[in-house]
Parts: C-alpha cells; structure tokens; sequence
C-alpha cells in the first residue's frame, strides 16, 4: 500500500518577469503608479500629485504632497507581492500593479518617503529591479534621513527607462481617468509644471440630472450617485456613461442595456457619470468590469431603469421644426406632380455630422431620402426658408444623380461633396 503524499502549493519567485510584461501600452504601468498616488490622499485634503518626464535623461518623476505618506512598514507592504490592505476609498487592491509597473517601464527606481507629521523620512534605491535570476531579492537597505515637515510626500526617481512618453497623452489621459477627482477639487495634477484642468460638460439644462441610487445585496448596502444629460454641443463629452469607482474611470461608453448609438444614433447625445464609492468587480489592470457578477447585474438593472426617460429624450431630441416639416412637404408635393415613374419619399433625420443622407425602402417598396439634419451644412442652409428649400431640392438631385453608380464610386463622390458643401456653404450663400 503506497503512502499518501501531500502536493503544497509554492510559487517560482522568477515569475515575477511575467507580471513586468502584463501591460499592453506604458500609459497602463504609469496609471498603476498614478493610482497608488492617489491613494495616498486623506478625506477633505486636496492630494497634489506631479509628474515629470525627461526623455532625455531617460527619467521620470511621480510625487505626491500632503497625504499620507509611507512609514517603514509601509515600504515592507509595498515590497510584498500581492499584499494589499482593504481600506475604504482604495483603488488600488490586488498588491502588484506597481510592482509590475515598474518592472515594465523601467530597471531602476528610487523610493523616498516622509510620512505625516513626523520626523523622518526614508529612501530606498533599487538598482535591478527587472533581474530575477536568483528570484525574490535579498533586501533593500533603507536610509533614513531627518526632516522637520510636517507636510507628508511620496516620491518615485524612476530612471534607465524602457518605455517612453509623450506629455500631451498624459494630460489627455489623466482628464479621463480621474475627471471627478480633478473638478470635484480632491487631487490637483500637475504635469511638466502645467496645471491639469477638465472641461465643462455642457449639458442642455433642460434635461440636466443628478440621481442617487441606494439598494441591497445579499445583507449589505449599497449607494451610488451621478450625473447625465443629453449635450447637443459636439465639442463637448458625449456618448454614453462613464463610470467612476473612487474617483477613477474604469468603463465607458455604458447604456445599461438600452439602445446605443450604432443602432439609433441621437443616443450619442446622451453623456453621463457615474460615480461608485465600493468595490467593484474589476479585471486586475482596472480597465474592464466582470459583467456577470450579481453585483454589476443589480447596478445595470437600476441604471437601466433610471434611464428610461432620457433615453427617450434623446431619440427624439430636436426632431423637426413646423418650418422644416413644411419645407419637405412642398417639396414632396412638387415631386408628385412630376411625370417621374419611380415613387420617392422625403425625410428627416438624424445620423451625425458627416454623413448627407441615406435612402431607405419602406415596406410598400417606396423609396425614401432620409436627409441629415445634424450635416452641418444643412443647419447653416436652413437658416432661411429658400435656403431650406434648396439644399433638400440639391440632396434629391445629389441622390438620384449617383444612383446609377458604383458602390465605390457613389462613395467616393458623396465623401467629397459632403467635405466641400461642409466648407463653402458660407460663400455659396
């Protein structure tokens, strides 16, 4: 009779060189680092966090004032794979991501830390970080040295780069990742010594909205919060909810399982935030939610219901004005009074900034000129009724002009005369 053996787990030190390479662009390992910034802030004090990139020297810095600083056993966490302290209010949770990051970004790193209101602070230099041929390390010495702030920081010296930048997608970067955080006045970001500021979402007032939504789950309580409306101004945000968990966005483009704007494009219209202050259930780089988890199942299910309304709104948004209707039904009524054989109808819609129209066949076999009123030569021309006259008589004559073309072809002249009305309808009117 054979004798049981007992299988342990264990764990190859030297997989660590496969966590460096767990990224798929250095924007993902510098927002590791970003997060762990963050985290670093106290409730009701503005965090100040910068960032300092020299491709030159092949450098980049990351700072982070008047938080809370790391103490000497924070340093130990921070070397501790996996390790991660379940705090309130913490992006961070799985205890790797900036290890990994700096693994991925570069070879050699300098820590230096001075925790709040004390009187020390520490420094850790790591020469190799990316070798792991003996494994885990045998330590890093830590340097204290004598400060009288009180003001706590946290600095990363992240030199011998492998992975470059550019400021701009930093910037750009940053006003999407942490919106809430940058306006609601929370963490000020600064980068190459300019001052990270977001845009104003410019919501039509008249269907602005702030919610909160409380529910439970399983014996625990859950709320949430946000904004939406629907933003006519194409410069502005658009298109779908963007959600927030602590202040970091960790999905887009979300309509809770109502139509999206490849099906009914005035949806695209529609912007929100939703902010989310608990764990959500989130892949390990934060990009992507477990969907079939029953906690997004319930949050989806009352964002849905939430959204009834607006989305509504949004499809029916500016729909044709009286002057608008009567202009195509003049129009309408002179095509049938023509000797023309084949049965064309005249309407309008909507399907975003470029395209002129599109033709449909309803279901009597009629053929149907759907033309955009969101083209932006159509809202210049229709500033008159001659010129609305014009412009729809102009797209029929278009439509029918390019029918007997090729795919191709059709396209080609479409795409082109569309760019050219786009930017000489000032002159030709």
């Amino acid at each position: 009779m054979l004798d049981a053996k007992i299988i342990k787990e264990s764990f190859d030190p030297k997989l660590i060189t496969a966590l460096f390479k767990n990224f798929s662009n250095p924007y993902i390992a510098l927002f590791e680092l970003l997060d762990n910034a963050v985290d670093d802030r106290i409730d009701g004090e503005k965090l100040i966090v910068s960032i300092d990139y020299d491709p030159g020297e092949s450098k980049l810095i990351i700072k982070n004032f008047n938080g809370k600083g790391m103490s000497i056993d924070d340093l130990e966490k921070f070397f501790t794979w996996g390790h991660s302290e379940k705090r309130t209010g913490r992006i961070g949770r799985y205890g790797q991501g900036g290890k990994a990051a700096l693994g991925y970004l570069a070879k050699s790193f300098i820590i230096k830390s001075h925790p709040k209101n004390a009187l020390m602070g520490y420094c850790v230099r790591v020469k190799d970080w990316e070798n792991r041929d003996i494994g885990f390390t045998d330590g890093f010495e830590v340097d204290p040295y004598k400060s009288l702030r009180d003001q706590a920081n946290v600095i990363f010296e992240i030199s011998n780069m492998k992975k470059e930048f550019t400021k701009k997608n930093i910037i750009d970067r940053i006003k999407k990742t942490y919106r809430p955080l940058i306006t609601k006045n929370k963490v000020e970001f600064i980068v190459d010594g300019e001052l990270v500021k977001c845009n104003e979402i410019l919501y039509d007032k008249q269907t602005y909205k702030r919610f909160k939504i409380d529910f439970d789950l399983i014996g625990e309580k859950y709320s949430m919060t946000g904004e939406y409306g629907i933003v006519p101004d194409t410069t502005s945000e658009r298109g779908g909810f963007k959600i927030y968990q602590y202040g970091r966005n960790v999905a887009e483009k979300e309509y809770f399982g109502h139509i999206d704007p490849s099906k009914r494009w005035n949806v695209e219209r529609l912007y929100g935030e939703l902010y989310i202050d608990f764990d959500l259930p989130l892949s390990m780089n934060k990009s992507e939610i477990d969907t079939d988890s029953e906690l997004w199942i319930n949050i989806n299910k009352k964002m849905h219901d939430e959204l009834e309304d607006i989305i509504h709104q949004a499809i029916d948004y500016k729909t044709p004005t009286k002057k608008e209707t009567q202009a195509i039904k003049k129009l309408k009524e002179k095509i049938s009074k023509t000797d023309s054989k084949d049965e064309v109808g005249i309407d309008l819609t909507n399907y975003g900034p470029k395209l002129l129209y599109k033709v449909e066949i309803d279901d009597n076999g009629k053929k149907i000129i759907k033309i955009n009123r969101g083209h932006k030569a159509y809202i210049k021309w229709c500033k008159s009724a001659a010129g609305k006259k014009f412009y729809i008589t102009m797209i029929c004559a278009l439509a029918e002009a390019v029918e007997k073309l090729s795919h191709k072809e059709a396209a080609k002249v479409l795409n082109e005369f569309s760019n050219a009305i786009r930017k000489k309808s000032n002159d030709l009117l």
